[in-house]
């Protein structure tokens, strides 16, 4: 027995044959279609699938973090490592440092800008030849209330030695 089917075109009842008498419509895609096994739609358990990808997404976020500050460490290191290597060498380079530490005058100084890896001791050892001259700096500013506290682009006076200055 085949199944009467409705003409999607002319709305016709009741058609028994591929072919729709009232407007030559050829129904037999909708005939084929129609004898096909019905499928239960079944709902599909997509949490697991979900969860998954979630998990997935935190273990990414974790892993780049984690990079992420591995890199920055590295680079760090690297920097300090070059600061570091660069304070040795000048502090080999320095030819006939004095024992006694130089005496400040007052005859005045030149200001300096602090720079990114300076140091007391650095500009100690720069401009008086001595690193242990660091407190001649500190006595000179009272805005730097302890070595740690350099700023950079803090602009300091930087006073000349006794040796430095002229007697009038």
């Amino acid at each position: 027995m085949t199944e009467k089917l409705i003409c999607p075109v002319c709305d016709r009842t009741e058609i028994e044959t591929n072919i729709c008498p009232n407007c030559d419509t050829d129904l037999s895609t909708i005939r084929m279609l129609k004898q096909l096994p019905i499928l239960e739609n079944k709902p599909s358990n997509k949490k697991w699938l979900i969860s998954l990808l979630l998990i997935l997404l935190f273990i990414g976020i974790l892993v780049g973090s984690y990079s992420g500050y591995l890199i920055a460490k590295n680079n760090y290191d690297a920097s300090l490592e070059a600061l570091q290597k660069q304070a040795n060498q000048d502090v080999t380079n320095v030819d006939n440092v004095e024992e006694t530490k130089p005496k400040l005058n007052g005859c005045g100084g030149f200001n300096y800008r602090i720079k990114s890896g300076d140091s007391l001791y650095m500009l100690a050892l720069r401009f008086y030849g001595d690193g242990s001259a660091w407190h001649l700096i500190t006595e000179a500013n009272p805005s730097i209330t302890s070595p740690q506290n350099l700023e950079i682009g803090q602009l300091i006076l930087i006073p000349n030695l006794q040796e430095s200055c002229k007697q009038f």
